[in-house]
């Protein structure tokens, strides 16, 4: 063992322990240690040996009688201190390491040993110091070289191996043995025996290793592997060595050492999972964490939650300082907390405010902890923004002071109560505007005694609704005002907590007049504005309530659906105001003719539904009732009156459906009723009609009328007619009506009739005429090239419907057709109907007179069948007039058709207007319009409507047939 080593030499301390006094006398003298006995509880010297002289600078003169403090050996006095109580922990001082000052004040690192004693009743301590300052710094010295020790050094301590590479036998010491897993004891056997506790693949990493150095590919063997021993330990192993070769350079042999690091590997995994963790927290952390160096304050990390927060990307913030980014808003702050910390050792919710990079201002709580980085003193800080919350305790309390304003100036009568008492803490005075209450006459008192509450348990109802359900939400109640007056209120309530008490935050509204109103508006949903009858929602809840009473008691109603004939001219001749008095006077009739338990509805125009209830007796009997009743409101209702200074005579059809043998839900019943309707109408209006079996088919078969007229156009199934106009004076055909023909797929041609009431109610006519017009138009432009008709004696009549005229865009499209036709704008005559004329006078003239201008000609076909056509007449810019067939048709038997006649051309001359008479189809007939002035015509006489070729070759012929 070498000189060096301390363990030989507390050995000799304690020999002289116990040797004699006399001996240790001598020993005390003479050793080369300092020896000191001193009084244990002042300090005093009592005696100190040479050595003490050499060591300290005191004499024993000087020192005997003072104390250590006294000659200020010890460092600082917690360190005699330490000594005492080691002292007192263990009885006796076992080399105790203490820092002592010489008398010129250098510093020694010495070793205490001793114990306590009695000399003369008195406990003193005997002392022997040995001085090891020599011995520390050399330790140290070996420490610092132990990486140049020789290779020998090192084996004769750590393990040895000898690898024979040709023999592959190895011998390895006890040493090595054990770290290998075997037993501990030399190894003198084959390599693969002491390699048998070690991984393969850790044996063949080897192997590549010393391959690599046999091959000259490296020059060192340093290999780190692990050795599982029997026991289940593992033990990390570093094996160092030197390749040996013979004289002709072949490998020889390989000498080693092991050094067993398994305390440094699990120190360094232990290291590097706890460097994990800490990175894995320290990237992860929700709240900003940064790590900086206590001296400089130098950022040397920082999270990315910091980025996040503050806005400083990593790289701008490592290596700088905060006063450098200038991220404390007040540095005096940082100085404060900074200096806690390092006294503390720690800082724990400390509030601050600092800047972001934006310029935003945070307010943070900050909390620190001192940490060690290898040799540095560093802080790890962590943020808790605060900003947020801050702002939502300020928005609290900006909150609580808007809720007080709000409390007071709310219009909205609100208290806040004592849940279980009812006592009133607070009132606003929407409270005292509501109840008439003054804020002194209610607080202190509750709802109970003064009489809010029109009904007492309506407060209990509250409470028991908040128990359920945690709250009240517009409940309506009713409460009592000062004066006694009942008043509507919608209630609110929600439980609140005031100074640990149970309180009610109730807010009440005054609905009475919303209450009226939506009464109001409930009225105006379920009945007709105008007229106050049901509308169309309420009288059908109350027919789905009549079926379902009719047919639990076995009884029958029905269903009366009027509507009133030609309505729609009083509106557009009269005025809708004069319409809409008929329209009440109507209604004033109708309920005053029905018994209390029928029902009557507007459904809105002049459509009006008559419900008949709890009619009794057999199925004939019932339908002989609804006939009677519908035939007495008819009358009725046709009877004239006088309005506005206008006599009227409204006259009504009237389609009826029996319940529940027309149907067994509303929708069936008012269907049927108005199937039943159409008919009453199509019968010549001012009728009664009940619903059959037939006329649902009649309904039906209209409808496969109407699709299939949707189809026609697009399938090319339309085809024009022309029917000649005649000047009887010549003989000369002067135009053509165009009249529109239809050719069914399966049922062949259709009769006008037929169909084109269809295309106008459904709207098709739209379409179709612009159709008719422009295939009229082109025809009589290829007539016109084929010098069949000339271009001043001959004008093409075709017929526009009221609904095509009215629509947008009229005008253009009538330019439109003649332009893409190139026929000259003077051959086409548009005729018109009464029924445009009286829609809307000032329209009607607008387009007339802009077509007019572009050279077209109009003509009022059958004229004279409506009575408001004179009125308007003389504001049209009308050319023709067309005599209707119906007057013609009896002229020569019938004196008063002779005389409308006669009556209509004599307007037309003294208007400087031509007059055509249509459906002449016999000689007396034409002698009779001529007679009377008239001498253009059309009809049957000259020539029914033809086809386009037909009437190309009667064209053909008459320009050959000579005029007469």
């Amino acid at each position: 063992m070498s000189t060096l080593d301390p363990r030989r030499e507390p050995a000799s301390h304690d020999e002289a322990l116990r040797a004699s006094e006399d001996k240790f006398a001598k020993a005390f003298r003479t050793t080369p240690d300092t020896m000191v006995i001193t009084d244990r509880a002042s300090g005093v010297f009592i005696e100190v040996n040479p050595a003490f002289e050499r060591q300290f600078g005191w004499t024993q003169s000087e020192a005997a009688g003072r104390t250590s403090s006294e000659l200020n050996i010890w460092a600082t006095p917690a360190e005699r201190q330490r000594m005492l109580d080691a002292l007192a922990s263990d009885g006796r001082l076992d080399s105790l390491e203490v820092e002592l000052h010489h008398r010129d004040g250098r510093s020694s690192i010495n070793l205490l040993y001793g114990a306590e004693c009695q000399i003369d009743g008195n406990t003193c301590l005997v002392l022997t110091v040995r001085d090891v300052t020599r011995q520390r710094r050399q330790e140290q010295a070996l420490q610092d070289s132990q990486e140049r020790l020789s290779l020998a050094l090192e084996s004769a301590e750590l393990g040895l191996w000898d690898w024979q590479l040709r023999s592959d036998q190895i011998y390895a010491s006890a040493r090595a043995s054990k770290l290998h897993g075997l037993a501990e004891q030399p190894y003198d056997g084959p390599i693969g025996g002491f390699f048998q506790f070690i991984p393969e693949d850790e044996q063949r990493k080897a192997l590549v290793i010393f391959r690599q150095l046999r091959d000259g590919q490296r020059d060192d063997f340093r290999v780190t592997y692990h050795a599982c021993h029997a026991d289940g330990s593992t033990r990390y192993l570093e094996s160092t060595a030197k390749l040996y070769r013979d004289s002709h350079g072949q490998p020889l042999r390989m000498t080693g050492v092991l050094h067993d690091i398994t305390t440094r590997t699990l120190r360094e995994q232990a290291l590097t999972a706890s460097e994990e963790k800490f990175v894995t927290l320290f990237q992860a952390s929700i709240e900003p964490v940064c790590l900086t160096r206590l001296r400089d304050g130098v950022f040397l990390e920082v999270s990315p939650s910091f980025t996040q927060v503050f806005g400083w990307p990593a790289d701008e913030v490592v290596g700088k300082t905060s006063e450098q980014l200038n991220i404390w808003l007040d540095r005096g702050v940082r100085s404060q907390l900074l200096a806690t910390t390092t006294h503390e050792q720690r800082l724990d919710n400390a509030r601050a405010q600092f800047r972001r990079k934006d310029g935003q201002i945070l307010t943070c709580m900050v909390s620190a902890r001192m940490i060690k980085m290898g040799d540095e003193d560093c802080v790890a800080t962590t943020f808790r923004d605060e900003t947020a919350r801050e702002l939502t305790e300020r928005a609290r309390q900006l909150s609580e002071e808007k809720f007080t304003k709000a409390f007071h100036a709310s219009p909205d009568a609100i208290t806040i109560t004592e849940r279980n008492s009812a006592r009133y803490l607070e009132v606003n005075e929407g409270f005292t505007r509501l109840t008439g209450y003054s804020t002194d006459e209610v607080l202190g008192h509750t709802a109970l005694e003064i009489n809010i509450w029109a009904e007492p348990s309506q407060r209990q109802t509250l409470l028991e609704t908040i128990n359920r359900d945690g709250f009240v939400r517009n409940q309506e109640m009713l409460v009592c005002n000062r004066a006694g007056d009942l008043l509507t209120v919608q209630v609110s309530v929600q439980p609140i907590s005031i100074d640990q008490q149970d309180c009610l935050l109730l807010i009440a509204r005054d609905i009475s007049d919303l209450k009226q109103a939506q009464a109001q508006i409930q009225h105006l949903a379920y009945h007709d504005s105008l007229t106050n009858l049901p509308n169309r929602a309420l009288l059908m809840d109350r027919l789905s309530q009549q079926i379902a009473l009719l047919k639990r008691h076995n009884l029958r109603g029905a269903l009366l659906f009027l509507d009133l004939d030609h309505f729609k001219h009083i509106n557009d001749s009269l005025g809708h105001p004069l319409g809409d008095a008929v329209l009440k006077m109507v209604t004033a009739r109708l309920e005053s003719s029905i018994r209390q338990e029928d029902t009557v509805a507007r459904l809105g125009g002049d459509e009006f539904v008559v419900l008949l209830s709890g009619l009794s007796g057999s199925r004939t009997d019932v339908v002989r009732q609804t006939r009677d009743i519908a035939n007495k409101l008819r009358q009725l209702l046709a009877a004239p009156m006088t309005l506005e200074g206008h006599r009227l005579q409204v006259t009504p059809s009237i389609g009826m459906a029996l319940i529940p043998d027309h149907g067994d839900t509303p929708a069936d019943v008012l269907k049927r009723a108005d199937i039943a309707l159409y008919r009453a109408k199509a019968s010549g209006r001012n009728t009664v009609q009940m619903f059959r079996r037939n006329m649902q088919e009649a309904a039906s078969a209209r409808l496969r009328l109407e699709n299939d007229l949707r189809l026609a156009l697009a399938r090319g199934e339309f085809e024009l007619y022309f029917q000649p106009q005649v000047d009887a004076r010549s003989g000369q055909i002067i135009g053509a009506e165009t009249l529109l023909r239809w050719m069914h797929p399966q049922q062949g041609a259709q009769s006008p009739a037929l169909f084109i009431d269809v295309l106008e109610e459904s709207g098709l006519i739209v379409e179709v005429g612009d159709w008719v017009l422009t295939e009229a138009c082109h025809v009589c432009a290829e007539l016109l090239q084929a010098k069949l008709i000339d271009a001043d004696n001959f004008s093409l009549c075709v017929n526009i419907s009221p609904r095509q005229f009215r629509q947008p865009g009229f005008v253009e499209r009538v330019e439109s057709s003649l332009r893409s036709s190139q026929l000259g704008n003077s051959m086409l005559t548009l005729e018109i109907t009464e029924g445009i004329v009286i829609h809307n006078i000032d329209d009607t003239v607008s387009k007339m007179q802009q077509l007019k201008k572009l050279g077209l000609s109009f003509a009022m076909d059958d004229f004279g069948t409506g009575y408001s056509s004179l009125t308007y007449l003389k504001r049209l810019p009308v050319d023709v007039l067309k005599i209707d067939q119906s007057f013609v048709r009896d002229a020569t038997e019938d004196p008063n058709d002779a005389e409308i006649i006669r009556a209509i051309v004599a307007m037309a001359v003294s208007l400087g207007l031509e007059v055509i008479a249509e459906g002449v189809e016999h000689e007396d007939q034409l002698a009779l319009i001529v007679q009377q002035g008239c001498h253009l015509y059309q009809g049957y006489l000259y020539s029914k409507p033809l086809p386009l070729p037909a009437f190309r070759a009667l064209l053909e012929h008459a320009r050959q047939r000579p005029l007469t």
